[in-house]
C-alpha cells in the first residue's frame, strides 16, 4: 500500500488473512447490536415504564369492573350466614342448619364456633342492613390490606405510597377472589386483613403482638393456621406461640359459651365436610378439587391426595421459610397462602387473595434492577413481567371453567391450580425487598 507524505487520512484497517478473521471482522457490528439488546433485556426496565404500566393496569381493571362485573350472586353466602344465625338464635343447634341449593344440593354453616359468634349479630339485622355492613367491612378491610402491602415496595423504589395505593387498589378489586367474594358477601376480606396486618405491619416492627391477627383468623376459619407453621419455621417461635395461644383462647371461650355446638363442630362437622358443597365443583381450585373432577362421580383415593399434597406442602413452606429468613415477608406471605390454598380440601376461587402480594413481589423485583439480591425464583425482569401479564388476566376473570373433555377440561377447569403451582416456583425471594434507596446527593456536592 502506498501512502503519500502529507496524507492525513485515517489508515485503512488491515485486511484479514484467514477465513476466521474475515468472519470476525464482518460480524462484529451485528454481534455488538445483539449484545446490546441482550444487555438491555438483562437489565432493569426504564423508570418511566413502572408508572405507565401501573396507570394502564389500574384503568384496565376499572374498565373491566364497570363493563363485565355484575352482582349476579346477590350476597348469597352472606344470606346463608344470616339465615343460619337466625336459626341459631331461635334455639336450634347451629350445625343442624341446612338449606337447598340448585348447584350444591344443600348448604349449611361450616365455620368454627368463633366464626359463628362473630356473625351472630346478623341474626338481629335486616337484610339491607346486613348487606350494608358487609359492604363496609369488605371495602375497608381490602383497602387496609392493600395499603399495608404497598408500604415496603413504595419505600424501596422511592415511589409515592398514595400513588402506588391508588394504582394497586383497583388492580386488587379486579382480582376474581375480591370481586367474586364481594358479590357473595364473604367474610374473607377480614381474614386477609388480619394476616396482612401481622406480616406487613407488626413483623417489620418486631412487635410482641405479632401472631394475634393470624391466631384470630385461624380461629375464625382454620385454613390460615398454616401461617402459624410459617412463623415457626421462620424461627419466630414467640410469634407462633402468640398465634396458637390466641386461636386456642378464643376457641375455648366459644366452647364455654356454646359447648354443645362446639363439641358437634370439632367431633363431626369439621371431619365430615357436610354442607360445604361438592368437591368436584369447578370453582374448588385445590389439589383436592382436581382429583375430585378426575374421579367424578367416585371419590378419589385419600392416599393419592396426601401423596400429591405432601411435596407441595414441603416445597411451598421451604420457599416461604427462605423468604422470611431473607426479610422478604411479601413473598413468604404469598407462598404460604398459595400452599394453604393448594392443600386445603376446599378452596373456592374467592378464597385466594394471595395473587396480590405475589404480583407486588414480582413487580418490585422486576423494577429494582438488582438480580443479585434474588435468592430463589425468577431474576430476569422481562421474564417476571411475562409471568405477571400471564397471571393477572386469568385471575381477574377467575378463569376456571367446567367446559370441554379430556385434556381441555383438565386445563380449563383447573387453571388457577396450575397458576398457583407456577407462582410457587417463580415468585422471587428478594433479600432487598425491604431496602430503602439512598438519597441522591444535591447537585454540585458529594455525599459525605
Amino acid at each position: 500500500m502506498i501512502v503519500h507524505v502529507g496524507d492525513t487520512s485515517r489508515p485503512l484497517p488491515p485486511v484479514p488473512t484467514t477465513a476466521t478473521g474475515y468472519r470476525e471482522a464482518v460480524s462484529t457490528p451485528r454481534s455488538g447490536r445483539w449484545r446490546g439488546l441482550a444487555a438491555r433485556l438483562a437489565g432493569p426496565p426504564p423508570r418511566w415504564l413502572a408508572p405507565t404500566i401501573g396507570v394502564a393496569a389500574a384503568l384496565g381493571a376499572l374498565i373491566f369492573l364497570l363493563a363485565k362485573v355484575r352482582l349476579e350472586n346477590r350476597f348469597f353466602d352472606l344470606m346463608v350466614y344470616r339465615s343460619a344465625m337466625r336459626w341459631w338464635a331461635d334455639g336450634h343447634p347451629l350445625y343442624d342448619y341446612s338449606q337447598p341449593d340448585p348447584w350444591q344440593e344443600k348448604l349449611g354453616f361450616t365455620y368454627p364456633p368463633v366464626g359463628a359468634f362473630l356473625l351472630r349479630p346478623l341474626a338481629y339485622l335486616s337484610e339491607s342492613a346486613t348487606i350494608g355492613v358487609s359492604i363496609v367491612v369488605s371495602v375497608v378491610c381490602t383497602a387496609l390490606a392493600v395499603w399495608w402491602l404497598t408500604g415496603a415496595v413504595a419505600r424501596r423504589h422511592g415511589w409515592s405510597r398514595p400513588f402506588l395505593f391508588a394504582v394497586a387498589l383497583p388492580v386488587t378489586a379486579g382480582l376474581g377472589a375480591v370481586w367474586i367474594g364481594f358479590d357473595f358477601g364473604q367474610i374473607n376480606p377480614l381474614l386477609w386483613a388480619l394476616v396482612v396486618f401481622d406480616l406487613a405491619v407488626l413483623a417489620p416492627r418486631r412487635s410482641r403482638f405479632l401472631g394475634v391477627g393470624i391466631g384470630l383468623a385461624t380461629a375464625i376459619k382454620l385454613v390460615p393456621g398454616l401461617f402459624i407453621v410459617y412463623l415457626l419455621l421462620s424461627r419466630r417461635v414467640r410469634a407462633a406461640i402468640v398465634a396458637g395461644g390466641t386461636a386456642a383462647l378464643v376457641t375455648l371461650a366459644a366452647h364455654l359459651a356454646a359447648p354443645g355446638d362446639s363439641l358437634r363442630y370439632w367431633t363431626t362437622t369439621v371431619w365430615g365436610g357436610d354442607g360445604v358443597g361438592h368437591l368436584w365443583f369447578f370453582t374448588n381450585q385445590s389439589i383436592s378439587g382436581v382429583l375430585a373432577r378426575l374421579y367424578q362421580p367416585n371419590p378419589y383415593p385419600t392416599w393419592l391426595w396426601l401423596g400429591l399434597c405432601l411435596p407441595v406442602l414441603v416445597y411451598g413452606l421451604w420457599r416461604a421459610r427462605l423468604a422470611a429468613l431473607n426479610n422478604d415477608e411479601l413473598t413468604g406471605m404469598a407462598l404460604t397462602g398459595f400452599t394453604a390454598s393448594l392443600v386445603s380440601p376446599v378452596t373456592w376461587v374467592h378464597h385466594i387473595f394471595w395473587w396480590m402480594p405475589a404480583l407486588l413481589a414480582i413487580v418490585d423485583t422486576a423494577f429494582a434492577g438488582s438480580p443479585g439480591s434474588v435468592r430463589s425464583g425468577l431474576r430476569n425482569p422481562w421474564a417476571l413481567g411475562f409471568v405477571a401479564l400471564l397471571t393477572y388476566p386469568i385471575v381477574a376473570i377467575s378463569a376456571a371453567a367446567n367446559t370441554g373433555t379430556g385434556l381441555v377440561s383438565l386445563v380449563l377447569s383447573n387453571w388457577l391450580v396450575w397458576l398457583m403451582l407456577l407462582l410457587l416456583v417463580t415468585v422471587p425471594v428478594d433479600a432487598d425487598r425491604t431496602a430503602v434507596p439512598a438519597r441522591l446527593p444535591v447537585s454540585g456536592r458529594t455525599p459525605s
